[in-house]
């Protein structure tokens, strides 16, 4: 192969500047490559394919014929690793398009530069396609560090119907400010650190080989075959790596009870760690048929294949949880008695056509579900996850999140994404994934664009998180809003059973409802009061707001109530949430409208028809404005705030909730249509409320 040695120019980058790129100093190494070679093979799928083969092969070469190979290096290269051989790795997928495009810059038309030039020979210049994984096109700079910098790119692509055109080409990127680099001079030029392989077209100018014989004989350098028949994909071989170094980068050190390091079984040996990252980064996509934007992900390890049988028990569960976030409905891991897992649409209002931003799916499962118990005695999930172990009392909650390519940008047990949900015991864990609505848009923005293109042009390079950016003054803080939800439904739904964390005001209301709301027996002819005495409307007060009924508006129809209820903000107060719900009334305690229809299976006594709120002030400025929750619909919205009914699965209403993104306080009158379906329980007004701040 002959050498094209990089030039110097103005704006160019030098060999020691690429390997700074994207230098991530928390994720492992080897899991860099797994998200960016995978993600690079699934951007790259065939159109009409329902899976893609990704082969990770790790084995060892023949070190003298591939020095004999790179013009220019060889004999340093020689020197430097003079033994026969040496270990590589090699990223092999099928059912993808391979690296296409042209070989030629000069036949390059409209900025098309395809696929070979853009991971060969291009740095910063990503994939265009909605959906696809990276925005930065800097990921690929990953493959030089994972051996010595020397990366080999083999490709087959379909030019025509049963026509097929293989390529083939070397990069090499090294620090050229050390003494031992081994890209020679260039017509006594400064150095770059950089060089390339393939056939010569002219005075230090090389393209990919396309000589069939020619690549078939490189390869046997490395045992790899060649393509065949009717497939195409692209290899990418790394030779010279290190197992020993790969394996202790940026490792996190777990430590037993008495001190000693704990080595989860994957970090000894190359082809186990590739499994289990894979799993960790594509468990969402891997092996799941299910998947409905684009092919599944199927893994072979020396082309052994990793079965959906064979995936750990905690990827089983991320896996169902994406499926259910994407309303799949069948029998998984999470089918089981001992596992509490629910699901919730997150919504942004304002900034978007549709307000639902995404869906959140979370559970809370025991050990035994996730196999640490013997035989099993599988690691702790922080460990299958690279997260700090930060608490040895109890189990930090674990938040990860994805778009589209359904690639799990982060798993978070700290910081906005869990910050306030509350750990378990030893003996659970709470896991939640949260999917992103690609196909929604943005509403309003500066630049037409989906929310999808919204959130990929957020993530970091390396895309291990989202964070909000601005265009010009246009900033909809949308991840704030999304983490602020996350930790606003897990928090409520697996809330420690302590009055003391989620506040319930009670004040009156259980003896107000339960004795004034029900009329005697014999009522309904006309509207009118109640016959019976009046009583005080006794509000529940507190100092950050007032609930209260206005009992001498309430109307009676037949086997219907007409309820008054006013909802107010002391000053300048502001609060979260609210919301409350009818509960049924007995001598030991509330039961739940939850309760009665799922544990005692009887239909439940009350529901809540209509639901009508004037909101006078919003935020201190009078608004005057009116919103129905009628029968058909689930909810409605006011500047920005959110009424929204609390439905059980038989669909009764049976309480609303208000919500919004920011802060806020209101003064409001909500009228409640209710029906009575018995005569012989009592209802029970149940109030809860979000903190109040300043």
């Amino acid at each position: 192969m002959r050498i094209e040695i990089a030039e110097p120019g103005r704006m160019t980058q030098t060999g020691s500047s690429l390997l700074k790129l994207i230098q991530n100093n928390d994720m492992p190494v080897l899991d860099l490559l797994v998200r960016e070679s995978i993600q690079n093979s699934l951007d790259a799928r065939k159109s009409n394919s329902k899976y893609v083969d990704v082969n990770f092969l790790i084995s060892t070469f023949d070190n003298n014929k591939l020095c004999e190979e790179l013009e220019g290096i060889n004999w340093a290269l020689k020197n430097k690793y003079p033994k026969n051989r040496y270990s590589f790795i090699a990223v092999r997928d099928t059912n993808t398009v391979g690296l296409t495009g042209e070989l030629d810059y000069k036949k390059v038309k409209n900025n098309d530069y395809g696929n070979l030039l853009k991971l060969i020979y291009e740095i910063c210049k990503p994939q265009e396609a909605e959906g696809a994984g990276g925005s930065w096109g800097l990921g690929k700079t990953v493959y030089f560090r994972i051996g010595i910098g020397l990366v080999i790119y083999y490709s087959r692509i379909s030019i025509g119907p049963g026509k097929y055109a293989s390529r083939l080409a070397a990069s090499y990127v090294e620090d050229e400010t050390k003494s031992d680099a081994m890209i020679p001079v260039y017509h006594n030029q400064a150095k770059r650190g950089i060089a390339w392989w393939g056939e010569s077209v002219g005075e230090n100018v090389t393209q990919a080989i396309t000589d069939e014989n020619t690549i078939s004989e490189f390869l046997k350098i490395f045992d790899i075959d060649p393509y065949i028949g009717e497939e195409t994909g692209t290899t990418i071989i790394i030779p010279y790596t290190d197992s020993e170094r790969l394996l202790k980068n940026n490792q996190i050190e777990y430590l037993d009870g008495k001190g000693k390091v704990i080595e989860p079984f994957w970090t000894s040996n190359i082809e186990e760690y590739l499994k289990i990252a894979t799993q960790r980064w594509y468990a969402p996509r891997l092996n799941n048929s299910h998947y409905n934007a684009g092919a599944f992900l199927r893994l072979r390890i020396n082309n052994v294949g990793l079965g959906y049988d064979h995936m750990e028990p905690v990827f089983k569960v991320i896996q169902a949880l994406y499926n259910r976030a994407n309303h799949i409905d069948e029998e998984d891991i999470l089918t089981n008695d001992e596992a509490i897992t629910k699901v919730s649409g997150i919504k942004v209002i304002k900034y978007l056509t549709d307000t639902q931003v995404g869906t959140l799916a979370y559970t809370k499962v025991p050990k035994e579900l996730l196999g640490m118990r013997a035989p099993d005695n599988k690691p702790e999930p922080f460990m299958y996850f690279n997260c700090e172990i930060r608490d040895e009392e109890v189990n930090k909650p674990t938040i990860c999140f994805t778009r589209k390519p359904a690639m799990i940008v982060s798993y978070e047990n700290v910081g906005a994404w869990a910050s306030n949900i509350h750990p378990t015991t030893k003996d659970e864990y709470i896991l939640a994934i949260f999917v992103l609505n690609s196909w929604n848009q943005m509403k309003n923005s500066p630049t037409p664009r989906s929310l999808e293109e919204y959130i990929r042009r957020s993530e970091m390079a390396d895309h291990t998180s989202w964070s909000d950016w601005s265009e010009g003054t246009y900033n909809p803080r949308i991840i704030t809003k999304i983490q602020s939800n996350v930790n606003k439904i897990i928090s409520k739904e697996f809330a420690p059973v302590d009055t003391g964390y989620k506040p319930k005001e009670n004040s009156g209301l259980g003896k107000l409802f339960g004795d004034m709301l029900l009329p005697p027996d014999g009522f309904g002819k006309k509207p009118g009061p109640s016959a019976g005495p009046k009583r005080p409307a006794n509000p529940s007060r507190r100092r950050s707001l007032s609930f209260r009924v206005d009992d001498s508006k309430i109307k009676y129809l037949s086997d219907t109530m007409i309820i008054p209820l006013i909802l107010v903000t002391f000053g300048k107060k502001k609060i979260s949430s609210i919301g409350f719900e009818i509960q049924i009334d007995s001598e030991s305690k509330k039961i739940e409208m939850k309760e009665w229809e799922n544990k005692l299976n009887l239909p439940a006594p009350f529901e809540i028809k209509d639901c009508k709120i004037d909101i006078v002030f919003l935020n201190e400025q009078r608004i005057n404005e009116t919103a129905v929750i009628a029968d058909d619909s689930a909810e409605t919205v006011i500047k920005d705030v959110v009424f929204k009914k609390k439905n059980l699965k038989s669909g009764t209403c049976y309480g609303i909730s208000v919500e919004s993104d920011e802060n806020f306080s209101i003064k409001s009158r909500i009228i409640l249509t209710v029906l009575t379906h018995r005569k012989d329980v009592k209802p029970v007004f149940v109030f809860e409320k979000g903190e109040a701040n300043v």
